[in-house]
């Protein structure tokens, strides 16, 4: 019921979008004629109706024509967002003409329309492709000598799929391998949810170097693709899936939650009072979503990975982000002995471009407290 309330709201959204983006459009570049104005209707909500349509084909099938379709309208969802906050730039600037006694002319006013939507959609584009390290030290009490001063890498959000395959995952562990991590922790969404050819995921995660292992949890969008589906693709590879389960590597509890859809989750009650987590030994958290952070400090977790939010992806929906994860979007928080690191991620859900907070591989360095 959730999933299908915040598909409404985002469909709304968009139409209304749509319906105000094609009057800016017939006002800016003054198209007067009735079959001027019917035939942008027609191309704008073509483009408007692609985007819902290429997601379905996406989640039906895989080939060159629905991979590419589906690229065609991710792109085409950033460049009407960016060009609609120029539409916005635009109202602000007649608003200072009239204020300020200045006058911009069309030709301008057409320039930022245009020329700024397309400048602000290649910086975001390559803000997503090319991924920073961000670097935290965390200090966990009793922390064992074997993950004392050890490097450990978080991978979030890669989203696999249509837009993001073999190049750019094989790009990704090259980076992680330079970063000689003793373990991995992969927190959800490491696929799209859509189909796609997966045939090259055969053994990739082989040529990752983590001899402490390599740890996954179930975000939303691989349980969109498939539970089995996900186990099935990753049953080659030497990856740990933490079903709702716990591991205890060298003293350490890794403990892997699936994203749950159910906003009353009980996280103790139905996961870690059943898998013999105990509170006075050390722990890290996979749990895909910024969420439960109460119940995590309060049942005596160490640090809890997460990513999930993207932090926004796009601006301004960062600000957004924010609001809906109680201040929880982005970075690293400690409190009271706890950590929550919320990673931005390392791909893109929707458009592939990132104008509010650039893809990024978490590199965390343990500590014995």
């Amino acid at each position: 019921m959730i999933q299908f309330v915040s598909f409404a709201s985002s469909v709304t959204l968009l139409i209304i979008g749509h319906i105000l983006f094609w009057y800016a459009v017939i006002r800016l570049f003054h198209i007067v004629s009735l079959s001027g104005q019917v035939i942008s209707a027609l191309i704008i909500f073509s483009l408007f109706f692609g985007a819902i349509l290429s997601s379905y084909l996406s989640h039906r099938r895989h080939n060159l024509f629905t991979r590419f379709y589906y690229l065609f309208s991710a792109l085409w969802i950033g460049l009407f967002i960016n060009m609609s906050l120029m539409i916005g730039l635009i109202i602000l600037v007649r608003l200072a003409e009239v204020r300020l006694g200045f006058s911009v002319s069309l030709i301008g006013l057409k320039f930022i329309f245009v020329g700024g939507g397309l400048a602000l959609s290649i910086w975001g584009i390559g803000r997503a492709y090319f991924p920073k390290i961000v670097t935290y030290d965390i200090k966990i009490k009793d922390l064992p000598s074997a993950w004392d001063n050890k490097v450990m890498v978080q991978l979030s959000d890669l989203h696999l799929g249509p837009i993001y395959q073999k190049k750019f995952f094989y790009r990704l562990i090259d980076k992680v391998n330079t970063l000689k991590p003793s373990a991995v922790f992969i927190t959800g969404d490491l696929f799209d949810g859509t189909e796609a050819d997966f045939s090259w995921l055969n053994h990739p995660f082989a040529k990752l170097k983590a001899p402490q292992g390599i740890y996954y949890g179930f975000g939303n969008h691989d349980l969109y693709l498939g539970f089995q589906r996900v186990i099935d693709l990753l049953s080659d590879n030497p990856v740990t899936i933490l079903d709702n389960s716990l591991v205890n590597i060298d003293g350490l509890q890794i403990i892997g939650v699936n994203y749950s859809f159910d906003s009353s989750f009980d996280l103790e009650k139905e996961i870690l009072q059943k898998v013999n987590y105990r509170k006075d030994q050390p722990s890290i958290l996979l749990l895909h979503a910024p969420r439960n952070i109460q119940a995590a400090k309060k049942a005596g977790i160490d640090l809890q990975l997460s990513g999930h939010t993207h932090d926004g992806q796009l601006w301004p929906f960062n600000y957004i982000v924010k609001i809906a994860h109680h201040g929880y979007s982005y970075g690293l928080f400690r409190e009271d002995g706890f950590s929550l690191v919320v990673n931005a991620g390392a791909g893109t859900w929707g458009p592939p471009m990132r104008t509010a907070a650039r893809s990024e591989i978490v590199k965390i360095i343990l500590h014995r407290a």
